[in-house]
């Protein structure tokens, strides 16, 4: 019995005492995470399983990682941002698929489509990344897999594997489950994974409810592989369904989309080297309206949020073909053909058979649009020294982007009390050539020097291209309602497209300082700092205004258009040992902190959604089965803003975590509490608060959308 009381009074205390301790206490020791989340090991996978109780959105599994935040979409649809550079221009790869959101609210990123119960590893390459990675970005990439086959060994005959797995937190009442299993011999694996999660609104800080954060996601996921002596050949299978998903801060809601895809992979290895290939397909149908929380106008007398269905398919398809050729002693080349197609079809049907502003047309907003890549690549690895490697790449890429003619809901100037200028904004969009093709160039430079055990160090030079998005360059109508539509910023402004757009082009250097102690395992302290200046920086001009129904705000409608901007800052991460000894386990402080600053170079102004100065510090025990830790994150206030988008400034906060998990055998519980003050905050990227200034209740300013208050957390997993 005494045992059993100091197995369980132990890590209980650690809990309550470190909760009680001043921040001032944890801020005299180095701090540092992981860049790369894998669940190949027993600690990183015990690290994905405690964020994913946290979480059913895949991209926050990246949320304390230095240099990654993210800015609020629905609840399972965040965008992360690297340096200040997101969505879209990151390239962002789900098992060596490249995918893109098939939304103009970007509703549905390609981290939503896959749960976080099914994601084994998150790899994150910041702006100076290797141009074997991808092309056709400028701020970083990340590589996310699935679960890997495991095959018996050999003469162990047929052998199964699994795990199920379900959790709640009570800020939004969230609930669901997964599990996955497989059977295997030596040679053939076949399994499949399922998940679902469900929640209602989030509370905030005060209590209140945040509308339309509710969310519900199903997926389904099978995997077939044969193994030879040397080749893995995969085949993978999957279909998503979201009813239903709510957004605060957008005019609409995603109140349906389903996604199936297949995706074949080889690799093999022969004399020459090594041979790594990819085909997959995507199909998206995607469907955008009010949801169940849009509803009063604030106007005499109230009136609902009309109906406005809009829909879209979107369709990814492509292959890679990657060889990794030696030569020489200690060189490597690589040399990779890609090819990646995206087609898109955005039409709104008319809610009114007579002459109105949403009638009696199918408003056409992309249609038949295309948007190909077709890739080569060479990259030369070489191990210079024992202390010194060097990779030297070029990427080049032709991008083709066209789309067919468009039609408003009616083919008119104006109707009713609404100015749509429909029929001219058609008429001046389709009698232009809509084809654009764009010959984008990468290089990227590294040299990485490691000149003791206990220090390396690495200097990275970057020439990264990024063409428009369809909707940047096809988006056509400047009516407020319809313009309003495009908008994946939530700021409640409206945004036209630009046929005339440049690529952007990026020039980053970065440096990163590495120190640690011989075994990385009692120590280490990395900073980044880092500079990029972008030409044609997909910004924005101001084209008109207009003043928000049932109120006084006025929001403007912008033009996409290229600008030059920059962009500097410095990552900050560390670990350090703080005990080791048999009555308290092992003790350890993991931290970071991360700031960006950023300026348009032709205006002066401010860059959208940049994360003022934050960081993050963790205290984790480990002892006799539990994990515990106190977390504190830590957001100074954001004052420098885009004025032009009318983005709010946001006061700063410091939250509390607490978790503790239990491993015994094959099964795993995980308990926590996030927020655990309760505080009430404002997200710094999270736009604004739609919904509220819908329902009347701020009739003259947005307000700044509220973070998630107190939530308790709990989880349970059984692998077998």
């Amino acid at each position: 019995m005494e045992q059993v009381q100091r197995f369980l009074i132990k890590p209980i205390t650690f809990l309550i005492l470190s909760a009680a301790l001043p921040l001032s206490a944890f801020c005299q020791v180095a701090i540092s995470p992981e860049t790369v989340i894998t669940g190949t090991s027993e600690k990183a996978a015990a690290s994905l399983v405690s964020k994913r109780v946290k979480t059913s959105d895949t991209a926050s599994l990246l949320k304390d990682e230095p240099g990654v935040t993210l800015a609020t979409g629905g609840g399972v649809s965040s965008l992360p941002i690297i340096h200040g550079l997101g969505d879209d221009r990151l390239a962002i790869y789900v098992d060596c698929m490249c995918l893109t959101s098939a939304c103009a609210n970007h509703m549905n990123p390609p981290l939503s489509y896959i749960a976080p119960s099914n994601v084994s590893s998150i790899a994150v390459k910041t702006g100076v990344s290797q141009v074997s990675y991808g092309g056709d970005n400028i701020g970083g990439i990340i590589l996310v897999e699935s679960d890997h086959p495991v095959f018996a060994q050999q003469g162990e005959g047929t052998k199964g594997s699994g795990s199920v797995s379900t959790y709640y937190r009570s800020v939004n009442q969230s609930t669901g489950a997964a599990f996955s299993g497989a059977v295997a011999n030596n040679n053939l694996c076949f399994g499949v994974t399922g998940s679902i999660d469900h929640a209602k609104n989030y509370k905030d800080g005060h209590g209140n409810t945040v509308t339309s954060t509710y969310y519900e996601s199903r997926n389904l996921g099978a995997t077939l592989a044969l193994k030879g002596d040397t080749s893995l050949l995969t085949l993978k299978a999957g279909h998503q369904s979201i009813p239903n998903q709510g957004f605060v801060n957008q005019w609409m809601d995603m109140v349906d989309n389903n996604a199936s895809f297949f995706n074949l992979g080889y690799k093999d290895s022969f004399d020459w080297g090594k041979l790594d290939a990819t085909a997959f397909w995507q199909n998206t149908y995607h469907r955008m309206d009010s949801g169940e929380d849009k509803l009063p106008i604030n106007l005499t007398p109230p009136v609902m949020m009309p109906y406005m269905p809009m829909e879209t398919r979107g369709i990814d398809l492509g292959y890679s073909l990657k060889t990794e050729i030696p030569f020489a002693d200690k060189n490597i080349l690589r040399i990779g053909n890609e090819f990646h197609r995206f087609t898109l079809n955005d039409s709104w049907p008319p809610i009114s058979a007579t002459v109105g502003s949403m009638g009696p047309n199918t408003f056409v907003n992309i249609n038949d649009g295309r948007r190909d890549r077709y890739s080569l690549f060479a990259e030369w690895e070489s191990k210079v020294s024992e202390e010194v490697t060097t990779v030297i790449g070029v990427r080049d890429e032709l991008v083709q982007m066209n789309t067919g003619n468009v039609q408003g809901y009616n083919n008119l100037n104006m109707a009713g009390m609404m100015i749509t200028n429909y029929l001219r904004d058609a008429n001046a969009f389709n009698a232009q050539d809509h084809t654009r093709n764009d010959n984008n160039v990468d290089i990227t430079a590294l040299a990485r020097f490691e000149p003791t055990s206990n220090a390396s160090y690495e200097i990275g030079y970057a020439r990264k291209t990024q063409s428009p998005n369809l909707y940047e360059r096809y988006a056509w109508s400047t009516s407020w309602m319809c313009s309003g539509m495009i908008n994946w910023y939530g700021d409640g402004n409206g945004y036209v497209g630009n046929l005339d757009l440049k690529p952007e082009v990026a020039n980053t250097l970065s440096f990163t300082a590495d120190w640690y102690d011989n075994a990385r395992k009692n120590w280490e302290v990395k900073v980044t700092p880092y500079y990029t200046y972008i030409n044609d920086y997909i910004d924005v001009n101001y084209y008109s205004n207009k003043t928000w129904v049932g109120g006084s705000e006025i929001r403007n409608i912008l033009q996409f258009a290229n600008h030059d901007a920059r962009i500097y800052g410095l990552d900050v991460s560390g670990k350090v040992g703080v005990w080791e000894n048999s009555s308290f386990g092992h003790g350890q402080l993991n931290g970071t902190l991360g700031y960006v600053h950023n300026r348009n170079s032709d205006t002066g102004n401010s860059l959208y959604h940049m994360m003022p100065l934050n960081g993050s510090l963790t205290l984790e025990q480990k002892i006799s089965g539990w994990t515990n830790a106190v977390e504190m994150q830590l957001v100074s206030g954001k004052t420098e803003v885009d004025v032009l988008r009318k983005e709010p400034t946001t006061p700063g906060f410091a939250l509390l975590n607490l978790r503790t998990a239990y491993q015994w055998k094959n099964l795993r519980l995980d308990f926590g509490i996030t927020n655990l003050f309760d505080r009430f905050y404002y997200l710094p990227l999270g736009g604004i608060n739609y919904d509220n200034n819908l329902a009347g209740k701020r009739l003259n300013l947005f307000e700044s959308l509220a973070g998630q208050g107190r939530s308790f957390n709990v989880g349970l997993t059984q692998t077998f």
